[in-house]
């Protein structure tokens, strides 16, 4: 009989040092879902920024994106610079035809470089872009017709990228002295364009 009650009461001892135990976990379990939710909540200044900046990435510094008319300005000033070399290339080496249509455009080419430089001067808070010229005409290792061809397709495809940036310009830009200088540069460019691919096509 005794040996039964020690037993019952061994196992109801083990019995409450299980359910103890049971509980504690249940406590410690609890403690670290609750952590774990406190911390989820701390970066919420960051998701705040991003939702403002969608491209920022979270624990970065974003800068404010150029406005149109800086944008304009960065891609047009290399873009005629480097035109301006290829021209006088075709003034130098090209045939006949290329050098009479090299010329031609050259006129325009650095009207529209006095102008934008006469817009820059008067236009503090826009910067012109630095400009590598290093090696700028790529054919130089062409002779004769086949340099002509290499240089009216070249000619074909800066003022088609032109083209497309000046007509996206038109919508963007809002600065009204700047769009003076970019509205006619538009039909000039296209004139040059036409220009360019009768060349091309003659080239053959």
């Amino acid at each position: 009989m005794k040996q039964t009650i020690k037993l019952f009461m061994a196992t109801v001892l083990s019995g409450g040092l299980f359910f103890a135990s049971c509980t504690d976990s249940k406590k410690e379990s609890t403690t670290s879902i609750s952590d774990t939710t406190v911390n989820s909540q701390v970066p919420m200044g960051d998701t705040t920024a991003n939702l403002n900046n969608p491209s920022s990435t979270p624990g970065t510094t974003t800068t404010a994106a150029a406005s149109p008319e800086q944008d304009f300005i960065n891609f047009a000033v290399p873009a005629n610079t480097k035109e301006i070399i290829w021209l006088k290339a075709g003034i130098d080496k090209g045939s006949k035809e290329v050098k009479q249509h090299a010329a031609m455009m050259l006129k325009d080419h650095k009207d529209l470089e006095k102008k934008v430089m006469t817009y820059l001067e008067s236009h503090k808070n826009i910067t012109a872009p630095s400009v590598d010229t290093m090696n700028t005409v790529t054919i130089n290792d062409k002779t004769s017709k086949e340099w002509d061809i290499a240089w009216a397709n070249k000619m074909v495809e800066d003022h088609t990228a032109l083209l497309e940036r000046l007509k996206m310009a038109e919508t963007n830009v809002k600065d009204e002295s700047l769009l003076t200088i970019i509205k006619p540069t538009v039909k000039v460019v296209e004139s040059h364009l036409s220009m360019a691919k009768m060349a091309q096509a003659k080239m053959k």
